[in-house]
């Protein structure tokens, strides 16, 4: 049997990396960050992941933000790093420091542009799992990659030591069923999208890769709660705010929506980096509209 023991579960937030004005990481707004989706009651949080930017960073940015993400939370959560990469090697080393430094796992993507076979597959995670020893969260993302992770192939990868998780962003709910049917009693099943969740977790995924904990708060924690405790009623009321709050996405960049959120709402959002530019004024009165329809207050614009 493959070494998957970890409690892995609710709501990871995958969090921003806060850009100053002038594209420099601002390592007091990201410890914020940390603080922020901790205080609303996260059960994980993951550094560098796509909400992160990681494909806007350095190889060495990539590490700082894995360590000042570790030292933040102090143990409190558990903290996964984002170290998706193209080479083998490249993800392998970033794994590796990751867990010399204290990380709890790592989520990754297949190899990022090219696609490959299954056979081929199956050695790059083999790979990374076995010389980085730390736990591993899969991430299928087909609309950001070329090598998807069907379900039948999730049920051979979970057969690998210290794979324990897969985030799903198909939006494919029959891809999410199947993989709770296949693998569900062998790894943990997390949705992508939290407007998927309450389905998700009917169907028994345990949790979401969660993008809003750091502009709603607690709301997008205690939809996991009330989806998981079969409360109905109340998982209903909050699947319609979240599903309201993911419309967020449609007005522009969906990184840079959430950042312009975040600081809409007095959150340490900061800057994103080239090509991805500022909303417009008429961006953020359309974010305006939609925060306060979720019933938060906004205050000043965004800087």
């Amino acid at each position: 049997m493959p070494d998957n023991s970890v409690d892995w579960h609710g709501s990871f937030a995958v969090i921003v990396t806060p850009f100053t004005r002038d594209g420099a990481i601002d390592e007091d707004a990201y410890r914020g960050v940390v603080d922020l989706v901790i205080e609303a009651g996260c059960h994980g949080l993951i550094s560098a992941g796509s909400t992160g930017e990681f494909f806007l960073m350095t190889h060495d940015e990539r590490m700082r933000v894995f360590s000042i993400a570790v030292d933040q939370a102090d143990g409190r959560v558990p903290v996964l790093a984002g170290t998706s990469a193209t080479r083998t090697e490249e993800v392998v080393g970033l794994t590796r420091y990751a867990a010399e430094i204290g990380c709890d796992g790592a989520m990754t993507l297949p190899p990022i542009y090219i696609g490959i076979d299954e056979r081929e597959t199956v050695e790059f995670f083999s790979r990374v799992a076995g010389e980085s020893g730390l736990p591993i969260m899969l991430y299928n993302s087909p609309l950001a990659v070329m090598t998807r992770l069907p379900a039948r192939l999730v049920e051979r990868l979970a057969r690998i030591d210290n794979v324990v998780a897969i985030k799903d962003s198909s939006l494919d709910m029959n891809q999410v069923s199947d993989l709770v049917r296949l693998c569900g009693g062998e790894i943990g099943v997390f949705i992508g999208a939290e407007d998927l969740m309450l389905p998700a977790v009917a169907m028994g995924a345990v949790g979401a890769v969660a993008m809003l904990p750091q502009v709603v708060g607690s709301m997008a924690v205690e939809l996991y709660e009330a989806a998981a405790s079969a409360d109905p009623a109340r998982a209903r009321k909050l699947h319609d705010k979240i599903a309201r709050a993911y419309d967020l996405f449609k007005v522009g960049s969906g990184y840079v929506a959430i950042k312009e959120s975040m600081n809409m709402l007095g959150k340490p959002g900061g800057y994103s980096r080239p090509p991805m530019l500022p909303f417009t004024d008429r961006q953020r009165a359309q974010l305006r509209e939609i925060l306060e329809d979720v019933g938060l207050t906004v205050g000043s614009p965004s800087p």
